[in-house]
């Protein structure tokens, strides 16, 4: 897995375009960074996998430099084939860990994922200046 970058629509609709996370950063240092999803990333030390490749130490790299933290503590990848192992594929990587719980459940259907399901408690912004 190379570094992630999000993508974003054009304003025009027509396709995507990258938009690495050191420049949102850039411009924007006090934003949460939170990315949810299965990549498949396999690191020893960081999700006890049996193996680390390239791709793998790039992943955790990026946490590392940008100060997220993978909250799913859980093998998510269910084994399907004799001789599989079950391993965290599904990472959900934030720079808020406090502001997030993580729970698993079964898969849905014939998925050899668990299900991952994050909270997050939101409540209201106060007004800098209450109306009078």
């Amino acid at each position: 897995m190379a570094t992630p970058n999000p993508t974003s629509e054009s304003p025009s609709g027509e396709g995507t375009r990258n938009v690495p996370v050191e420049h949102i950063l850039s411009l924007y240092h006090f934003v949460e960074i939170s990315i949810l999803g299965d990549f498949n990333v396999n690191h020893q030390l960081w999700l006890s996998s049996p193996f680390t490749d390239h791709p793998r130490e790039l992943a955790f790299n990026f946490a590392i430099l940008h100060d997220i933290e993978q909250l799913v503590q859980h093998p998510t990848r269910i084994p399907d084939c004799l001789g599989d192992m079950t391993n965290i594929l599904d990472l959900f990587l934030t720079s808020n860990p406090s502001a997030y719980a993580v729970t698993l459940s079964s898969p849905l259907g014939s998925s050899d994922h668990n299900l991952i399901s994050v909270s997050c408690p939101i409540s209201p912004i106060s007004p800098q200046d209450p109306p009078k």
